[in-house]
């Protein structure tokens, strides 16, 4: 087959997809390690700086120009970024890395939910399911005596503010680049999160290695080469595919919490981290669409 076959640059990109949700998933022990050692701000400002950076020096090799639909876009989406990465990592200091990693998940179930609201695109009824399905799940996973701990909390607070920005993109990037717009972003997040750091004290520098080696490759692979890997396979493939790979994302964070990080689940932890799962899936997956797709 041609080196420019359809079918392989959109498998190409779709690998290169599952190995960015695995680093993501192994990222929420390495944060939650790291913040040991760094304030959540402090954190954020190295990692999203560092990303703005790299991303800058590609926008300006390619030339490229900012209109306002970019700048205005990329402000509002960094704006619900920086809450979203806000609530996680203050989350993340409060549980555990397989809790963070399978609530987290939940922004696709949210994200018809804000659709609605925003977009006026009503809901489906699987998506309605789906929603049903990861609350129960979530209950599951996470409550403790009918009381949800406070970090757990601030983790769905991640997911809602993920599940907003992922609408606000969706409608910003039609009018707008996409590297453009990523980039501005990016830089919205790192910029918010050093005035915060700044404003509360936060911030100082990273003494130990494995914190330094943490921030590097999540700013470099994570972020700045994540976000380019998920756009272009967003390009390459259809939604429902691409859903279905980043529904790995929580796996990959429970099997490197357990391994790396010692979590470990009770039998109805797991029972809910499953429906979380099986709630996301029913939320993305259209069956009927995808047999289409294949035939």
């Amino acid at each position: 087959m041609s080196k420019l076959d359809p079918c392989n640059h959109r498998q190409g990109w779709e690998a290169a997809l599952i190995l960015v949700t695995a680093l993501w998933g192994w990222s929420f022990v390495a944060i939650h390690d790291a913040l040991r050692y760094l304030s959540d701000s402090a954190f954020n400002a190295y990692r999203f700086l560092i990303a703005a950076l790299v991303m800058l020096m590609v926008v300006l090799l390619k030339g490229s120009r900012f209109s306002r639909q970019d700048i205005g876009g990329g402000i509002a989406a960094g704006l619900a970024l920086y809450l979203a990465f806000l609530f996680q990592t203050k989350g993340l200091a409060y549980t555990t890395a397989s809790n963070a990693s399978f609530i987290t998940g939940l922004a696709v179930v949210f994200t018809p939910l804000f659709a609605y609201w925003l977009l006026k695109t009503r809901p489906e009824k699987r998506q309605l399911l789906g929603a049903a399905t990861a609350t129960i799940g979530l209950a599951l996973l996470t409550l403790k005596n009918l009381v949800m701990h406070w970090g757990d909390l601030l983790v769905v607070l991640c997911a809602v503010s993920f599940a907003l920005h992922i609408v606000i993109l969706s409608k910003a990037s039609k009018t707008a680049r996409v590297l453009n717009i990523a980039f501005v972003q990016v830089a919205v997040v790192g910029g918010l999160s050093l005035l915060q750091s700044l404003a509360l004290n936060e911030f100082a520098l990273p003494f130990r290695s494995e914190t330094i080696n943490a921030i590097l490759v999540i700013a470099l692979l994570g972020t700045a080469v994540g976000f380019y890997v998920q756009t272009q396979a967003q390009v390459a493939s259809s939604p429902n595919r691409i859903a279905l790979i980043i529904v790995l994302e929580p796996l990959f964070g429970g099997v490197f919490a357990y391994f790396l990080a010692g979590d470990r689940l009770s039998p109805l932890n797991l029972l809910g981290a499953g429906l979380i799962v099986l709630g996301m899936l029913i939320t993305e997956f259209n069956f009927k669409a995808s047999r289409a797709e294949t035939d």
